[in-house]
């Protein structure tokens, strides 16, 4: 049987969970007394119990879980089942009841100094706050949660906290924050020194500056995203790359340029079996007036170069 412990649920099957619910409650079963050990035996057994759906046993289970670490003064047990009683509430989307949950977790764990749990809380609030359509609260809590991030050095929830800031704002179409959001996302992934999050952060830089209609500075970024591509060797990546800057040169009406990128693109299409990438540049080479024959002989040229 797998491992059961830290590890998400996600491997899993319905089936297996169940099974090792059983097992668990067997184990119960046995224990004389509600001590500390039954208790979080209980706790496993509800946050199992959410990953069916299961939410009146896990709210259950939980709120007697809740009740002794009370009378036991036991902050951290407190807290723990504060916060999973806030994953309940949001997978039931209950989210106000969600918010107040986690809200109560975070104060106790701001207090005990406990920062990543403090981080995880904040997240669960501002996601609870988008779910409800009240963004400017959402958003609010994730800068929030950005800055406890950047105090503490912990770059993966930097980032995450960036990207639920950089969904808001684009769902409200502020292309300017978006874009300001964008190049902390970059600035850290090069002090991480994250090859593939560098690229696609110069692509999404890009993607804003083309949706602007700045065409220079688009092209500019899509030029830095594909070099770094080539020098990483993503082939994926540098046909994306080579397609955005054809385009940007035919926004900006350089017309050969374009048509050499689409030409360069295609070429790699054809070596990595990119069909769906192929028909997408022979359209769009077509679109600027080129005929099949003419997209073959300018490839024929591009292979004797």
């Amino acid at each position: 049987m797998k491992k059961v412990g830290n590890d998400t649920m996600e491997e899993y099957s319905r089936e297996e969970i169940e099974e090792i619910i059983n097992q668990k409650k067997t184990y119960l079963e046995e224990l004389e007394e509600k001590d500390q050990e039954y208790i979080k035996l209980l706790s496993d057994i509800a946050l199992l119990q959410i990953e069916l759906g299961k939410y009146k046993s896990s709210e259950e289970n939980l709120v007697i879980c809740l009740k002794y670490f009370k009378k036991h003064k036991d902050r951290i047990g407190e807290a723990s089942v504060l916060g999973i009683l806030g994953t309940l509430y949001f997978k039931k989307k209950e989210y106000d009841e969600s918010i107040n949950h986690y809200r109560e977790a975070y104060e106790i764990y701001k207090e005990l100094k406990q920062i990543d749990e403090a981080i995880t809380c904040l997240k669960g609030i501002g996601s609870s706050y988008f779910k409800l359509n009240k963004l400017e609260k959402a958003s609010e809590v994730f800068f929030d949660c950005c800055d406890l991030c950047s105090e503490t050095d912990n770059i993966y929830n930097f980032l995450d906290c960036l990207g639920n800031l950089i969904r808001i704002y684009e769902h409200q179409e502020k292309w300017d924050i978006v874009y300001e959001l964008y190049q902390k996302t970059l600035k850290t992934f090069q002090k991480m020194n994250d090859k593939r999050g560098i690229i696609t952060s110069f692509f999404n830089l890009g993607i804003i500056k083309k949706r602007l209609k700045e065409f220079g500075d688009a092209l500019n970024f899509f030029k830095q995203g594909t070099n770094a591509a080539i020098d990483s060797n993503y082939s994926e990546l540098i046909l994306k790359g080579l397609s955005y800057i054809g385009e940007c040169h035919f926004n900006l009406g350089q017309q050969n340029k374009a048509k050499e990128r689409f030409i360069e693109g295609i070429r790699l299409a054809n070596k990595m079996g990119a069909e769906n990438a192929r028909i997408q540049l022979e359209l769009l080479l077509k679109t600027m007036g080129l005929t099949e024959k003419e997209i073959k002989s300018e490839l024929k040229k591009e292979k004797n170069k």
